[in-house]
C-alpha cells in the first residue's frame, strides 16, 4: 500500500474503507474479478455509488466518451453537484497517472491513481481544470487477501487550485475545494467504496 498511495505531503488528506469477508477464498477470488471489472468501470461509477452525486464519464483527449475498461493515460471528465468550472464548461477533470495489478500467493490487488490535470479538449490552456492543485492524487485500490475483500479510497495532498488566470474560476475552485476539505467530498467517495463492497457481497 505504501508504494502505491503518494506521501501525505501538505494540504488535505482523505480515507475511505470498506471490507467484505466470504466464507472461502474461491468465492473472495469470484467477488475480487467482480470488483476489479467495476473499478475499472468508469462510466458507471456513478450508478454503482450507494448515493450518487459526481458523474464520470471517460474520455479521449478530444473530449469523446469512451466505452471500455479504464486504462493507463486516459482522461476522466467529473460533472460534480454545485457550481461547475466556468472556463471547461462546467467539467473537473483528471488523469490516469498510475495503475497497479498484482497477483501473489498471499493477495491480490488493482489500484488506479488519478490527478487533476488541464482540460484536455482545450489545449492552449495549460491551467488544472479542477478545484484541487495538480499536486492532489485519488486512488482507488481492491485487495484480496485470503477470504476477505478490502476497498479503499485515498486522497493526498488536496490543496485548493485558486491561482488561475480568470478570477471567477478562482472563486468557484475556493467555494468548491473548501467544501471538499471541510468533508464534502466524504460522502460521494465513501459511496462509491461502499456501492463497490455491496456489489460483491452477493457473490
Amino acid at each position: 500500500m505504501k508504494n502505491i498511495i503518494p506521501t501525505q505531503k501538505e494540504g488535505n488528506k482523505l480515507d475511505c474503507f470498506e471490507t467484505v469477508e466470504f466464507t472461502s477464498t474461491e468465492i473472495a477470488s469470484e467477488a475480487f474479478i467482480i470488483a476489479s471489472y467495476n473499478l475499472l468501470a468508469v462510466n458507471e461509477w456513478h450508478k454503482i455509488a450507494e448515493l450518487p452525486a459526481a458523474v464520470f464519464k471517460l474520455v479521449d483527449n478530444n473530449g469523446l466518451e469512451l466505452h471500455r475498461p479504464l486504462q493507463l493515460h486516459d482522461y476522466i471528465k467529473i460533472d460534480i453537484p454545485g457550481p461547475g468550472l466556468p472556463r471547461t464548461k462546467g467539467y473537473d477533470w483528471v488523469n490516469v497517472v498510475h495503475m497497479e495489478s498484482k497477483e501473489m500467493a498471499e493477495f491480490k490487488i488493482l489500484s488506479v491513481s488519478l490527478k487533476p490535470c488541464p482540460d484536455p479538449t482545450d489545449p492552449e490552456n495549460k491551467e488544472t481544470a479542477h478545484f484541487f492543485e495538480g499536486i492532489a492524487t485519488s486512488t482507488l485500490i481492491v485487495e484480496q487477501r485470503n477470504n476477505s475483500l478490502l476497498f479503499q479510497y485515498a486522497g493526498r495532498n488536496e490543496v485548493l487550485n485558486t491561482e488561475n488566470t480568470h478570477i471567477i474560476d478562482n472563486v468557484r475552485n475556493f467555494m468548491v475545494g473548501l467544501g471538499a476539505v471541510l468533508g464534502a467530498s466524504y460522502p460521494q467517495w465513501k459511496a462509491l467504496i461502499k456501492g463497490f463492497a455491496n456489489d460483491v457481497k452477493e457473490v
